[in-house]
Protein backbone atom coordinates (compact mmCIF):
# COMPACT_ATOMS: atom_id res chain seq x y z
CA UNK A 1 0.00 0.00 0.00
CA UNK A 2 0.97 3.45 -0.56
CA UNK A 3 1.48 6.51 1.59
CA UNK A 4 -1.73 7.69 3.95
CA UNK A 5 -3.46 9.80 1.61
CA UNK A 6 -3.62 13.56 3.33
CA UNK A 7 -6.96 15.66 3.09
CA UNK A 8 -5.57 17.40 0.37
CA UNK A 9 -5.04 14.61 -1.90
CA UNK A 10 -8.36 13.51 -1.00
CA UNK A 11 -9.94 16.59 -2.00
CA UNK A 12 -8.28 16.28 -5.61
CA UNK A 13 -9.05 13.06 -6.11
CA UNK A 14 -12.91 13.89 -5.55
CA UNK A 15 -12.46 17.09 -7.33
CA UNK A 16 -10.67 14.91 -10.06
CA UNK A 17 -13.51 12.15 -10.32
CA UNK A 18 -15.48 14.95 -11.95
CA UNK A 19 -12.82 15.97 -14.93
CA UNK A 20 -14.44 13.03 -17.15
CA UNK A 21 -18.05 14.95 -17.16
CA UNK A 22 -16.20 18.40 -18.57
CA UNK A 23 -19.02 18.67 -21.19
CA UNK A 24 -22.14 18.08 -18.92
CA UNK A 25 -20.71 20.14 -16.14
CA UNK A 26 -20.02 23.07 -19.28
CA UNK A 27 -23.86 22.84 -19.58
CA UNK A 28 -24.96 22.91 -16.04
CA UNK A 29 -22.94 26.20 -15.83
CA UNK A 30 -24.62 27.36 -19.16
CA UNK A 31 -27.76 26.75 -17.34
CA UNK A 32 -26.96 28.14 -14.24
CA UNK A 33 -25.58 31.51 -15.27
CA UNK A 34 -28.98 31.68 -17.36
CA UNK A 35 -30.93 30.95 -14.47
CA UNK A 36 -29.09 33.41 -12.02
CA UNK A 37 -29.76 36.22 -14.82
CA UNK A 38 -33.05 35.29 -14.12
CA UNK A 39 -32.75 35.16 -10.64
CA UNK A 40 -31.17 38.67 -10.53
CA UNK A 41 -34.40 40.36 -12.50
CA UNK A 42 -36.80 39.06 -9.54
CA UNK A 43 -35.99 41.92 -6.72
CA UNK A 44 -36.27 44.20 -9.50
CA UNK A 45 -39.55 43.50 -10.87
CA UNK A 46 -40.61 43.04 -7.20
CA UNK A 47 -39.40 46.59 -6.34
CA UNK A 48 -41.77 47.92 -9.16
CA UNK A 49 -44.82 45.76 -8.46
CA UNK A 50 -44.45 47.18 -4.95
CA UNK A 51 -43.16 51.09 -5.82
CA UNK A 52 -44.84 51.38 -9.32
CA UNK A 53 -47.69 48.85 -9.08
CA UNK A 54 -49.39 49.07 -5.96
CA UNK A 55 -48.48 52.18 -4.32
CA UNK A 56 -48.30 53.64 -7.65
CA UNK A 57 -51.64 52.34 -8.28
CA UNK A 58 -50.82 51.40 -11.79
CA UNK A 59 -52.78 48.31 -12.77
CA UNK A 60 -51.63 48.09 -16.56
CA UNK A 61 -48.34 48.46 -15.32
CA UNK A 62 -49.09 45.98 -12.30
CA UNK A 63 -50.48 43.43 -14.97
CA UNK A 64 -47.49 43.56 -17.06
CA UNK A 65 -44.94 43.23 -14.16
CA UNK A 66 -46.65 40.42 -12.39
CA UNK A 67 -46.85 38.42 -15.82
CA UNK A 68 -43.50 38.65 -16.56
CA UNK A 69 -42.64 37.80 -13.11
CA UNK A 70 -44.17 34.42 -14.05
CA UNK A 71 -42.98 33.78 -17.14
CA UNK A 72 -39.16 34.62 -15.44
CA UNK A 73 -39.87 32.10 -12.67
CA UNK A 74 -41.67 29.60 -15.05
CA UNK A 75 -38.48 29.94 -17.22
CA UNK A 76 -35.93 29.44 -13.84
CA UNK A 77 -38.02 26.39 -12.96
CA UNK A 78 -37.54 24.77 -16.28
CA UNK A 79 -33.86 25.27 -16.34
CA UNK A 80 -33.57 23.78 -12.76
CA UNK A 81 -35.19 20.55 -14.39
CA UNK A 82 -32.43 20.76 -16.89
CA UNK A 83 -29.87 21.08 -14.81
CA UNK A 84 -30.63 18.28 -12.17
CA UNK A 85 -31.69 16.38 -15.40
CA UNK A 86 -27.68 16.61 -16.39
CA UNK A 87 -26.85 15.78 -12.75
CA UNK A 88 -28.58 12.86 -11.83
CA UNK A 89 -27.12 11.41 -15.14
CA UNK A 90 -23.56 12.38 -13.80
CA UNK A 91 -23.95 10.94 -10.33
CA UNK A 92 -25.35 7.74 -11.76
CA UNK A 93 -22.71 7.38 -14.02
CA UNK A 94 -20.06 7.80 -11.40
CA UNK A 95 -21.31 5.50 -8.89
CA UNK A 96 -21.42 2.96 -11.72
CA UNK A 97 -17.67 3.60 -12.49
CA UNK A 98 -16.67 3.48 -8.98
CA UNK A 99 -18.37 0.46 -8.12
CA UNK A 100 -17.19 -0.80 -11.31
CA UNK A 101 -13.55 -0.13 -10.19
CA UNK A 102 -14.34 -1.40 -6.77
CA UNK A 103 -15.60 -4.72 -8.08
CA UNK A 104 -12.95 -5.27 -11.09
CA UNK A 105 -10.25 -4.50 -8.10
CA UNK A 106 -12.00 -7.37 -6.04
CA UNK A 107 -11.55 -9.81 -8.57
CA UNK A 108 -7.83 -9.56 -8.72
CA UNK A 109 -7.19 -8.38 -4.94
CA UNK A 110 -4.78 -11.00 -3.65
CA UNK A 111 -6.18 -13.91 -1.38
CA UNK A 112 -4.90 -12.63 2.03
CA UNK A 113 -7.36 -9.73 2.17
CA UNK A 114 -10.29 -12.13 2.01
CA UNK A 115 -8.95 -13.94 4.96
CA UNK A 116 -9.18 -10.87 7.84
CA UNK A 117 -12.59 -9.83 6.28
CA UNK A 118 -15.89 -11.62 5.67
CA UNK A 119 -18.57 -10.41 2.57
CA UNK A 120 -20.64 -8.53 4.68
CA UNK A 121 -17.85 -6.45 5.80
CA UNK A 122 -16.44 -5.74 2.37
CA UNK A 123 -20.01 -5.09 0.98
CA UNK A 124 -21.19 -2.78 3.61
CA UNK A 125 -17.57 -0.48 3.19
CA UNK A 126 -17.44 -0.31 -0.56
CA UNK A 127 -21.13 0.72 -0.93
CA UNK A 128 -20.90 3.24 2.01
CA UNK A 129 -17.81 4.66 0.65
CA UNK A 130 -19.03 4.87 -2.92
CA UNK A 131 -21.97 6.24 -1.60
CA UNK A 132 -20.34 9.22 0.58
CA UNK A 133 -17.57 9.79 -2.57
CA UNK A 134 -20.87 10.05 -5.11
CA UNK A 135 -22.35 13.23 -2.65
CA UNK A 136 -19.76 15.36 -4.77
CA UNK A 137 -22.51 15.02 -7.38
CA UNK A 138 -25.66 15.64 -5.50
CA UNK A 139 -27.39 18.77 -5.83
CA UNK A 140 -25.94 20.57 -3.05
CA UNK A 141 -22.53 20.49 -3.83
CA UNK A 142 -23.15 21.62 -7.28
CA UNK A 143 -25.36 24.61 -5.74
CA UNK A 144 -22.27 25.51 -4.03
CA UNK A 145 -20.28 25.72 -7.52
CA UNK A 146 -23.48 27.13 -9.13
CA UNK A 147 -24.52 30.41 -6.81
CA UNK A 148 -20.67 31.90 -6.84
CA UNK A 149 -22.71 33.07 -10.23
CA UNK A 150 -24.85 34.83 -8.11
CA UNK A 151 -22.68 36.86 -5.79
CA UNK A 152 -21.64 39.05 -7.64
CA UNK A 153 -24.72 40.14 -9.32
CA UNK A 154 -26.02 40.24 -5.54
CA UNK A 155 -23.14 42.41 -4.44
CA UNK A 156 -23.76 44.77 -7.16
CA UNK A 157 -27.84 44.92 -6.51
CA UNK A 158 -27.13 45.51 -2.88
CA UNK A 159 -24.37 48.30 -3.75
CA UNK A 160 -26.72 50.50 -6.14
CA UNK A 161 -29.22 50.29 -3.50
CA UNK A 162 -27.38 51.40 -0.39
CA UNK A 163 -23.44 50.82 0.11
CA UNK A 164 -23.95 51.19 3.98
CA UNK A 165 -26.59 48.33 4.39
CA UNK A 166 -23.89 46.82 2.28
CA UNK A 167 -21.14 46.45 4.29
CA UNK A 168 -23.24 45.25 6.56
CA UNK A 169 -24.44 42.20 4.88
CA UNK A 170 -20.69 41.48 3.69
CA UNK A 171 -19.85 41.96 7.88
CA UNK A 172 -21.54 38.85 8.21
CA UNK A 173 -19.32 36.42 6.09
CA UNK A 174 -15.85 36.23 8.36
CA UNK A 175 -18.28 35.90 11.10
CA UNK A 176 -19.70 32.65 9.43
CA UNK A 177 -16.72 31.51 8.19
CA UNK A 178 -15.43 31.26 11.68
CA UNK A 179 -18.17 28.76 12.78
CA UNK A 180 -18.19 26.96 9.87
CA UNK A 181 -14.64 26.04 10.08
CA UNK A 182 -15.82 24.48 13.60
CA UNK A 183 -18.81 22.34 12.18
CA UNK A 184 -16.44 21.33 9.66
CA UNK A 185 -13.53 20.04 12.09
CA UNK A 186 -15.99 18.12 13.90
CA UNK A 187 -18.31 16.65 11.50
CA UNK A 188 -14.83 15.25 10.20
CA UNK A 189 -14.03 13.87 13.67
CA UNK A 190 -17.35 12.20 14.15
CA UNK A 191 -17.07 10.78 10.36
CA UNK A 192 -13.82 9.17 11.28
CA UNK A 193 -15.19 7.36 14.10
CA UNK A 194 -18.37 6.27 12.33
CA UNK A 195 -16.60 4.75 9.47
CA UNK A 196 -14.64 2.32 12.27
CA UNK A 197 -17.37 1.59 14.34
CA UNK A 198 -19.49 0.82 11.06
CA UNK A 199 -16.96 -1.02 9.52
CA UNK A 200 -16.62 -3.35 13.01
CA UNK A 201 -20.24 -3.78 13.03
CA UNK A 202 -20.10 -5.13 9.44
CA UNK A 203 -17.34 -7.03 10.82
CA UNK A 204 -19.94 -8.73 13.68
CA UNK A 205 -22.79 -9.15 11.82
CA UNK A 206 -20.97 -11.43 9.17
CA UNK A 207 -19.08 -13.50 11.38
CA UNK A 208 -22.63 -13.93 13.26
CA UNK A 209 -24.98 -14.83 9.95
CA UNK A 210 -22.05 -16.96 9.13
CA UNK A 211 -22.28 -18.51 12.38
CA UNK A 212 -26.16 -18.83 13.00
CA UNK A 213 -26.33 -22.24 12.89
CA UNK A 214 -23.45 -22.26 15.85
CA UNK A 215 -25.24 -19.85 17.54
CA UNK A 216 -28.82 -21.97 17.51
CA UNK A 217 -27.19 -25.09 18.43
CA UNK A 218 -24.75 -23.48 21.37
CA UNK A 219 -27.64 -21.51 22.49
CA UNK A 220 -25.64 -18.04 22.35
CA UNK A 221 -28.86 -15.65 21.32
CA UNK A 222 -28.32 -13.82 24.26
CA UNK A 223 -24.80 -13.12 24.31
CA UNK A 224 -25.28 -11.94 20.86
CA UNK A 225 -28.14 -10.05 21.40
CA UNK A 226 -26.41 -8.22 24.05
CA UNK A 227 -23.17 -7.40 21.17
CA UNK A 228 -25.90 -6.19 18.65
CA UNK A 229 -27.63 -3.69 21.18
CA UNK A 230 -23.86 -2.64 21.72
CA UNK A 231 -22.81 -2.19 18.49
CA UNK A 232 -25.71 -0.88 16.89
CA UNK A 233 -26.37 1.43 19.43
CA UNK A 234 -22.85 2.76 18.75
CA UNK A 235 -22.99 2.99 15.47
CA UNK A 236 -26.33 5.21 15.94
CA UNK A 237 -24.99 7.11 18.60
CA UNK A 238 -22.40 8.04 16.22
CA UNK A 239 -24.86 8.74 13.30
CA UNK A 240 -27.14 11.08 16.33
CA UNK A 241 -23.95 13.06 16.94
CA UNK A 242 -23.18 13.28 12.97
CA UNK A 243 -26.59 14.80 12.32
CA UNK A 244 -26.54 17.01 15.24
CA UNK A 245 -23.78 18.67 14.20
CA UNK A 246 -25.38 19.43 11.00
CA UNK A 247 -28.73 20.83 12.43
CA UNK A 248 -26.51 22.88 14.92
CA UNK A 249 -24.39 24.28 11.23
CA UNK A 250 -27.67 24.69 10.10
CA UNK A 251 -29.43 26.31 12.79
CA UNK A 252 -26.77 28.77 13.52
CA UNK A 253 -26.54 30.12 10.35
CA UNK A 254 -30.06 30.18 10.29
CA UNK A 255 -29.98 31.94 13.44
CA UNK A 256 -27.98 34.85 11.96
CA UNK A 257 -29.27 34.72 8.55
CA UNK A 258 -32.66 36.05 10.54
CA UNK A 259 -30.62 38.46 12.31
CA UNK A 260 -29.32 40.37 9.66
CA UNK A 261 -32.57 40.33 7.95
CA UNK A 262 -34.60 41.53 11.43
CA UNK A 263 -31.39 44.56 11.44
CA UNK A 264 -31.81 45.23 7.91
CA UNK A 265 -35.86 45.25 8.40
CA UNK A 266 -35.28 47.58 11.02
CA UNK A 267 -32.17 50.09 9.42
CA UNK A 268 -34.38 50.20 6.28
CA UNK A 269 -37.59 51.24 8.04
CA UNK A 270 -35.43 54.04 9.73
CA UNK A 271 -34.74 55.18 5.86
CA UNK A 272 -37.86 54.89 4.56
CA UNK A 273 -39.81 57.01 7.14
CA UNK A 274 -37.29 59.47 6.07
CA UNK A 275 -37.67 58.93 2.96
CA UNK A 276 -33.69 58.07 1.91
CA UNK A 277 -35.14 54.59 0.32
CA UNK A 278 -38.67 53.65 -1.02
CA UNK A 279 -40.36 50.06 0.31
CA UNK A 280 -39.95 48.07 -2.55
CA UNK A 281 -36.60 49.03 -2.63
CA UNK A 282 -36.32 47.86 1.08
CA UNK A 283 -38.15 44.05 -0.19
CA UNK A 284 -35.24 44.24 -3.16
CA UNK A 285 -32.08 44.87 -0.88
CA UNK A 286 -33.16 41.83 1.13
CA UNK A 287 -33.66 39.81 -1.65
CA UNK A 288 -30.29 41.01 -2.98
CA UNK A 289 -28.60 40.06 0.35
CA UNK A 290 -30.00 36.43 0.00
CA UNK A 291 -28.08 36.06 -3.37
CA UNK A 292 -25.14 36.79 -1.13
CA UNK A 293 -25.18 35.38 1.97
CA UNK A 294 -26.83 32.46 0.73
CA UNK A 295 -24.32 31.02 -1.52
CA UNK A 296 -20.92 32.03 0.67
CA UNK A 297 -23.46 30.10 3.63
CA UNK A 298 -22.92 27.07 1.09
CA UNK A 299 -19.21 28.33 -0.33
CA UNK A 300 -18.18 28.17 3.52
CA UNK A 301 -20.38 24.48 3.82
CA UNK A 302 -17.88 23.58 0.95
CA UNK A 303 -15.60 22.57 4.25
CA UNK A 304 -18.22 21.24 6.22
CA UNK A 305 -19.53 18.40 3.20
CA UNK A 306 -15.83 17.23 2.25
CA UNK A 307 -15.59 16.73 6.18
CA UNK A 308 -17.50 13.75 5.39
CA UNK A 309 -16.74 12.63 2.27
CA UNK A 310 -12.78 12.64 2.59
CA UNK A 311 -12.73 9.60 5.20
CA UNK A 312 -14.17 7.67 2.67
CA UNK A 313 -12.64 8.94 0.27
CA UNK A 314 -9.21 8.20 1.64
CA UNK A 315 -10.57 4.17 2.62
CA UNK A 316 -11.26 3.61 -0.83
CA UNK A 317 -8.14 4.38 -2.75
CA UNK A 318 -6.62 2.47 0.23
CA UNK A 319 -8.54 -0.07 -0.79
CA UNK A 320 -7.97 0.01 -4.08
CA UNK A 321 -4.04 0.17 -3.27
CA UNK A 322 -4.32 -3.11 -2.23
CA UNK A 323 -2.25 -5.75 -4.15
CA UNK A 324 -3.55 -7.38 -6.95
CA UNK A 325 -2.17 -10.77 -8.41
CA UNK A 326 0.53 -9.91 -10.58
CA UNK A 327 -0.34 -10.41 -14.37
CA UNK A 328 3.12 -10.21 -16.56
CA UNK A 329 2.82 -8.66 -19.40
CA UNK A 330 5.05 -10.71 -21.58
CA UNK A 331 4.39 -13.82 -19.67
CA UNK A 332 5.51 -17.27 -21.28
CA UNK A 333 3.26 -20.07 -22.52
CA UNK A 334 2.21 -22.60 -20.27
CA UNK A 335 3.10 -25.89 -20.93
CA UNK A 336 0.28 -28.46 -21.78
CA UNK A 337 1.63 -30.78 -18.66
CA UNK A 338 4.70 -31.49 -17.02
CA UNK A 339 6.18 -32.47 -13.38
CA UNK A 340 5.32 -30.08 -10.64
CA UNK A 341 8.46 -29.38 -8.40
CA UNK A 342 8.42 -27.48 -4.71
CA UNK A 343 11.82 -26.67 -4.48
CA UNK A 344 13.24 -25.47 -0.90
CA UNK A 345 9.41 -23.52 -0.43
CA UNK A 346 9.04 -21.60 2.90
CA UNK A 347 6.15 -19.79 3.62
CA UNK A 348 3.98 -17.59 7.24
CA UNK A 349 0.80 -15.74 7.31
CA UNK A 350 2.68 -14.01 10.07
CA UNK A 351 6.09 -12.51 10.10
CA UNK A 352 8.30 -15.44 12.44
CA UNK A 353 5.64 -18.19 12.29
CA UNK A 354 6.82 -20.00 9.17
CA UNK A 355 3.86 -22.51 8.39
CA UNK A 356 6.15 -24.33 5.74
CA UNK A 357 9.99 -24.19 6.05
CA UNK A 358 12.47 -24.99 3.22
CA UNK A 359 10.24 -27.65 1.72
CA UNK A 360 10.86 -29.73 -1.17
CA UNK A 361 8.56 -32.08 -3.52
CA UNK A 362 7.82 -33.16 -7.18
CA UNK A 363 4.46 -33.98 -7.92
CA UNK A 364 5.43 -36.53 -11.11
CA UNK A 365 3.68 -35.56 -14.24
CA UNK A 366 0.22 -38.10 -14.00
CA UNK A 367 1.12 -39.70 -10.65
CA UNK A 368 -1.48 -39.74 -7.90
CA UNK A 369 -0.33 -38.22 -4.74
CA UNK A 370 -2.05 -38.39 -0.90
CA UNK A 371 -0.94 -35.37 0.99
CA UNK A 372 -1.08 -35.56 4.69
CA UNK A 373 -0.58 -34.92 8.34
CA UNK A 374 -2.54 -33.01 11.09
CA UNK A 375 -4.49 -30.40 11.33
CA UNK A 376 -2.81 -26.99 10.65
CA UNK A 377 0.47 -28.56 8.99
CA UNK A 378 -0.10 -26.37 6.17
CA UNK A 379 -2.07 -28.79 3.57
CA UNK A 380 -4.69 -26.31 2.35
CA UNK A 381 -1.30 -23.68 2.51
CA UNK A 382 0.28 -25.55 -0.14
CA UNK A 383 -2.12 -26.22 -2.11
CA UNK A 384 -3.03 -22.72 -2.02
CA UNK A 385 0.91 -21.94 -2.83
CA UNK A 386 0.37 -24.60 -5.82
CA UNK A 387 -2.66 -22.84 -7.52
CA UNK A 388 -0.65 -19.04 -6.86
CA UNK A 389 -3.39 -17.96 -4.42
CA UNK A 390 -0.02 -17.06 -2.07
CA UNK A 391 3.57 -16.26 -3.01
CA UNK A 392 6.22 -18.33 -1.03
CA UNK A 393 8.51 -16.11 1.25
CA UNK A 394 11.25 -18.55 -0.56
CA UNK A 395 11.80 -21.00 -3.03
CA UNK A 396 10.26 -21.83 -5.83
CA UNK A 397 7.23 -24.01 -7.37
CA UNK A 398 8.13 -25.47 -11.15
CA UNK A 399 6.17 -26.64 -13.96
CA UNK A 400 7.81 -28.42 -16.23
CA UNK A 401 11.46 -27.20 -15.09
CA UNK A 402 9.90 -22.95 -15.09
CA UNK A 403 8.82 -21.26 -12.74
CA UNK A 404 5.57 -20.91 -11.89
CA UNK A 405 5.45 -17.11 -11.35
CA UNK A 406 6.60 -16.81 -15.10
CA UNK A 407 3.05 -18.32 -16.22
CA UNK A 408 0.06 -16.24 -17.27
CA UNK A 409 -1.96 -16.36 -14.12
CA UNK A 410 -5.28 -16.91 -15.58
CA UNK A 411 -3.73 -19.48 -17.80
CA UNK A 412 -2.11 -21.38 -15.25
CA UNK A 413 -4.84 -21.63 -12.76
CA UNK A 414 -6.80 -23.22 -15.94
CA UNK A 415 -5.00 -25.89 -16.31
CA UNK A 416 -5.55 -26.95 -12.20
CA UNK A 417 -8.94 -28.21 -11.22
CA UNK A 418 -9.68 -28.03 -7.65
CA UNK A 419 -12.45 -30.36 -5.53
CA UNK A 420 -12.28 -28.77 -1.62
CA UNK A 421 -14.32 -29.43 1.24
CA UNK A 422 -15.74 -26.45 1.53
CA UNK A 423 -17.19 -26.30 -2.11
CA UNK A 424 -18.86 -23.07 -2.78
CA UNK A 425 -21.74 -23.21 -5.52
CA UNK A 426 -23.41 -19.76 -6.79
CA UNK A 427 -27.10 -19.81 -6.48
CA UNK A 428 -27.92 -21.09 -9.95
CA UNK A 429 -29.00 -24.01 -11.81
CA UNK A 430 -26.94 -27.33 -10.89
CA UNK A 431 -25.64 -27.45 -14.94
CA UNK A 432 -24.05 -23.51 -14.71
CA UNK A 433 -22.48 -24.48 -11.30
CA UNK A 434 -21.07 -27.76 -13.27
CA UNK A 435 -20.20 -26.04 -16.31
CA UNK A 436 -19.22 -23.01 -15.00
CA UNK A 437 -20.91 -21.03 -18.20
CA UNK A 438 -19.22 -23.07 -20.87
CA UNK A 439 -20.75 -24.90 -23.48
CA UNK A 440 -20.67 -28.25 -22.59
CA UNK A 441 -22.58 -31.30 -24.98
CA UNK A 442 -25.34 -33.12 -23.50
CA UNK A 443 -23.43 -36.25 -24.24
CA UNK A 444 -20.53 -35.17 -22.29
CA UNK A 445 -22.26 -34.10 -19.15
CA UNK A 446 -24.39 -36.76 -18.93
CA UNK A 447 -21.47 -38.93 -18.72
CA UNK A 448 -19.77 -36.87 -15.56
CA UNK A 449 -22.80 -36.85 -14.07
CA UNK A 450 -23.09 -40.74 -13.64
CA UNK A 451 -19.11 -41.02 -12.96
CA UNK A 452 -20.01 -38.66 -9.90
CA UNK A 453 -23.26 -40.69 -9.09
CA UNK A 454 -25.25 -37.66 -9.13
CA UNK A 455 -27.46 -39.50 -11.67
CA UNK A 456 -30.08 -40.08 -9.14
CA UNK A 457 -30.02 -36.24 -7.98
CA UNK A 458 -30.74 -35.02 -11.97
CA UNK A 459 -33.34 -37.65 -12.29
CA UNK A 460 -35.38 -36.23 -9.04
CA UNK A 461 -34.76 -32.48 -9.47
CA UNK A 462 -33.41 -31.92 -13.10
CA UNK A 463 -29.93 -30.22 -13.88
CA UNK A 464 -32.17 -26.89 -14.42
CA UNK A 465 -32.85 -27.11 -10.02
CA UNK A 466 -30.90 -23.75 -8.92
CA UNK A 467 -28.90 -24.77 -5.93
CA UNK A 468 -29.61 -21.91 -3.75
CA UNK A 469 -26.70 -19.47 -2.19
CA UNK A 470 -23.68 -21.92 -1.48
CA UNK A 471 -25.68 -24.73 -2.24
CA UNK A 472 -28.35 -24.56 0.61
CA UNK A 473 -30.37 -26.36 -1.26
CA UNK A 474 -28.48 -29.27 -1.83
CA UNK A 475 -26.70 -31.81 0.90
CA UNK A 476 -23.20 -31.44 1.72
CA UNK A 477 -22.42 -34.75 -0.28
CA UNK A 478 -24.32 -33.72 -3.35
CA UNK A 479 -22.43 -30.63 -3.34
CA UNK A 480 -18.88 -32.18 -3.46
CA UNK A 481 -20.56 -34.56 -6.31
CA UNK A 482 -21.41 -31.18 -8.06
CA UNK A 483 -18.02 -30.02 -7.40
CA UNK A 484 -16.85 -33.34 -8.34
CA UNK A 485 -18.78 -33.05 -11.63
CA UNK A 486 -17.38 -29.65 -11.92
CA UNK A 487 -13.50 -30.31 -11.98
CA UNK A 488 -13.97 -33.43 -14.48
CA UNK A 489 -16.38 -31.67 -17.21
CA UNK A 490 -13.33 -29.41 -17.54
CA UNK A 491 -11.02 -31.68 -18.55
CA UNK A 492 -7.66 -30.14 -16.92
CA UNK A 493 -4.21 -31.83 -16.47
CA UNK A 494 -3.73 -31.47 -12.80
CA UNK A 495 -6.49 -32.13 -10.63
CA UNK A 496 -6.89 -31.63 -6.78
CA UNK A 497 -8.83 -33.30 -3.99
CA UNK A 498 -8.78 -30.83 -0.83
CA UNK A 499 -10.80 -33.53 1.40
CA UNK A 500 -13.09 -33.79 -0.80
CA UNK A 501 -14.29 -37.07 -0.32
CA UNK A 502 -15.00 -35.78 3.63
CA UNK A 503 -19.01 -35.96 2.69
CA UNK A 504 -19.05 -39.01 0.59
CA UNK A 505 -20.57 -41.88 1.30
CA UNK A 506 -18.15 -44.93 0.42
CA UNK A 507 -19.45 -45.61 -2.92
CA UNK A 508 -19.01 -42.10 -4.37
CA UNK A 509 -15.40 -42.37 -2.63
CA UNK A 510 -14.99 -45.68 -4.26
CA UNK A 511 -16.09 -43.81 -7.54
CA UNK A 512 -13.84 -41.31 -7.15
CA UNK A 513 -10.69 -44.41 -7.19
CA UNK A 514 -11.87 -45.84 -9.60
CA UNK A 515 -11.52 -42.80 -12.01
CA UNK A 516 -7.51 -43.06 -10.89
CA UNK A 517 -7.46 -45.64 -13.72
CA UNK A 518 -10.09 -44.33 -16.09
CA UNK A 519 -10.50 -40.71 -16.64
CA UNK A 520 -8.31 -39.55 -14.36
CA UNK A 521 -5.39 -42.24 -15.52
CA UNK A 522 -3.28 -39.81 -17.62
CA UNK A 523 -4.07 -36.41 -14.82
CA UNK A 524 -1.72 -35.56 -12.08
CA UNK A 525 -3.86 -36.02 -9.15
CA UNK A 526 -2.81 -34.48 -5.70
CA UNK A 527 -5.27 -35.79 -2.66
CA UNK A 528 -5.56 -34.23 0.44
CA UNK A 529 -7.45 -36.73 3.23
CA UNK A 530 -7.87 -38.10 6.41
CA UNK A 531 -8.89 -41.35 5.12
CA UNK A 532 -6.58 -44.51 5.25
CA UNK A 533 -7.83 -45.76 1.84
CA UNK A 534 -6.85 -43.73 0.14
CA UNK A 535 -2.82 -44.50 0.58
CA UNK A 536 -3.43 -47.86 -1.62
CA UNK A 537 -4.62 -45.77 -4.66
CA UNK A 538 -1.79 -43.40 -4.90
CA UNK A 539 1.80 -43.67 -5.90
CA UNK A 540 3.29 -41.36 -3.42
CA UNK A 541 2.49 -39.65 0.17
CA UNK A 542 3.68 -36.67 0.90
CA UNK A 543 3.87 -36.66 4.72
CA UNK A 544 3.65 -32.65 6.29
CA UNK A 545 5.19 -32.64 10.03
CA UNK A 546 6.98 -29.70 11.88
CA UNK A 547 7.19 -27.32 8.66
CA UNK A 548 9.14 -30.14 7.10
CA UNK A 549 8.13 -32.47 3.99
CA UNK A 550 8.84 -36.11 3.66
CA UNK A 551 8.23 -38.10 0.52
CA UNK A 552 7.83 -41.47 -0.76
CA UNK A 553 5.79 -44.50 -0.87
CA UNK A 554 4.34 -46.61 2.08
CA UNK A 555 7.24 -48.60 2.98
CA UNK A 556 9.87 -45.78 2.80
CA UNK A 557 7.84 -43.58 5.23
CA UNK A 558 6.87 -46.32 8.27
CA UNK A 559 10.25 -45.98 8.94
CA UNK A 560 9.35 -42.45 10.21
CA UNK A 561 8.57 -42.13 13.39
CA UNK A 562 5.90 -39.51 13.21
CA UNK A 563 4.61 -41.34 10.47
CA UNK A 564 3.47 -44.28 11.88
CA UNK A 565 1.95 -42.61 15.17
CA UNK A 566 -0.43 -40.46 12.65
CA UNK A 567 -1.24 -43.94 10.93
CA UNK A 568 -2.44 -44.98 14.14
CA UNK A 569 -4.66 -42.44 14.19
CA UNK A 570 -5.87 -42.27 10.07
CA UNK A 571 -9.79 -43.15 10.07
CA UNK A 572 -11.48 -46.22 8.85
CA UNK A 573 -10.30 -49.19 6.51
CA UNK A 574 -6.75 -50.11 7.52
CA UNK A 575 -4.17 -51.84 4.38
Amino acid sequence: MGDKMSDKDAVKKLIGLLSSYKKKIIMILFCVILSTGMNLLMPLLSRSIMDDGFIGRNWNLLITLVVASAVVYIANALLGIVIERIRIKIANHLEFSLSEKAFIHLLRIRSDYFTEKNYAEIHHVIQADVGSMVSIANRGMFFVVSQVFSIAGGVVGLLLIDIKMTILVLLYIPVKGILMRYFAKKNKNIMDELISDAEQYARWFGDTVGGIKEVRLFGIEQTKKQEFYQKEKQVLRQKQRMNMNGEWNQGVDTIFIQILIMTLYILGASMVFSDDMTIGSIFAFVTYSSYVTAPISAILNIGFMFSGIIPSTKRFYAFMQLEEEAELPDAEAVPETGDIEVRDLSFSYEKGQPILEEICITFPQGSKTALIGKNGSGKSTLIGLLTRMYLPEQGDILLNGKDIGLFSLNEYRNMIAVVSQQVYLFNDTIRNNICLYKEIGDEELNKVIQECSLDELIQEVGLDHTVGRDGTMLSGGQKQKVALARALIHNKPVIIFDEATSNTDIYTETGIYELFETRLKDKTVIIVSHRREVLSHVDEIVFLENRKALQGDYDRLAQEDNFVHMMAHFKEIPL
